[in-house]
């Protein structure tokens, strides 16, 4: 049985006043309000505001364009305070946000790195990371790239669900520093140019930040260009049709954070809906509105990424709630990971939080 629960929000909290509004918002790296000072504080109450730190990322840059967010927060008294970092776990680790955007399958590192217990209280964005090779590369799947380069973004984060692949399918060991690939870290935007110049072999890719490489034809996708969320639902997921396992991006804090600010843990899910719902509704505008989110430089890159979103995947979830149905499901990845010897099989599976719909 996995650890979730529902916690239902407390009485509205005040807000705290305009000038502790407007202090907490110049307060640049320092530890603000409600934030953790360290691993093992005590959770402090919010009193109204939520810390988040999250890579850059359009919707919300819509949400803010729009109006939206300040509507919602000037209707709830609860205001949203975002660190944009590329860095989300250094910022977090260190005591200076409440809520971090993170990989589910990056929880038991993160609860190993800080040392307290975290919650996973909404989703958002599942994993779309896909696997390509160069335009003459005769390898047809993972296991025929044994002993070749591969590159990826991160020696964690999606090349830990490859590697649970690699295990499964081949029994072979996808790690950086040894295993029986040769795996090469370096930024996601020059990932693909690498297989492109004949640097590497393969890649572990995000594709709006391949889309040049994608778009010409000097590399091709493998598994027919699906997701590794696409290929969890075909392979190892009881519903085939459900394509939001794994998350790459959750929302995660502290659970005793969560426990202590249950009104702002459920506002903050309950803004981050209203943004997947506008992006149902706007993609195309907001691909248009900030098309550097989704490395597009050009008309045809935009192109592009339409096509694939439309066509291929989709990675933005409908709804950021969760429920107990989806959380049995997501928790079955923790199984996989332990089997694949990603996760030490005494460590407990990730605690969720099921907050109710406001």
């Amino acid at each position: 049985m996995n650890a979730s629960r529902i916690v239902r929000p407390n009485r509205r909290r005040v807000i705290a006043s305009a000038t502790a509004l407007a202090l907490v918002a110049t307060a640049g790296c320092g530890a603000r309000p409600a934030a953790q000072s360290g691993a093992n504080a005590e959770a402090k109450d919010a009193n109204g505001v939520v810390n988040m730190v999250m890579a850059p990322d359009p919707v919300w840059k819509w949400m803010e364009s729009q109006g939206i967010k300040q509507e919602m927060e000037e209707a709830a008294k609860i205001q949203v305070l975002t660190s944009s970092s590329w860095d989300e776990f250094g910022v977090y680790a260190g005591g200076h946000a409440d809520v971090v955007s993170a990989a589910s399958y990056e929880v038991p590192e993160l609860e190993k790195q800080t040392g307290e217990k975290t919650t996973i209280f909404g989703k958002f964005n599942s994993d779309r990371s896909i696997l390509a090779v160069g335009k003459n590369s005769t390898a047809k799947d993972i296991c025929e790239l044994k002993g070749k380069k591969i590159v990826t973004h991160s020696a964690v984060s999606i090349t830990i669900m490859w590697g649970v692949f690699a295990k499964k399918w081949c029994n072979l060991d996808l790690r950086a520093g040894g295993g029986d690939y040769e795996l090469v870290v370096t930024d996601p935007q020059n990932a693909a140019g690498l297989i492109e110049r004949g640097d590497a072999d393969a890649g572990l890719l995000l594709p709006d930040f391949s889309i040049p490489q994608l778009s010409s034809g000097a590399i091709k996708p493998l598994y027919d260009s699906k997701s590794v969320s696409q290929i969890y639902a075909e392979q190892f997921s009881d519903n085939k049709t459900e394509l939001t396992h794994p998350q790459n991006n959750v929302f995660v804090a502290r659970k005793a954070w969560v426990e202590k600010n249950p009104e702002e843990a459920a506002f903050l899910i309950k803004m981050w809906d209203r943004g997947v719902q506008e992006w149902a509704k706007n993609r195309d505008k907001i691909i248009e509105a900030y098309p550097e989110d989704f490395a597009a430089e050009s008309d045809k890159d935009k192109a592009f990424i339409r096509d694939w979103l439309a066509n291929k995947y989709d990675w933005f979830v409908e709804s950021t709630y969760l429920d107990q149905a989806w959380v049995d499901s997501e928790t079955k990845l923790f199984n996989l990971m332990k089997e694949a010897g990603y996760v030490d099989e005494d460590v407990p599976d990730p605690d969720f939080t099921i907050l109710p719909k406001s």
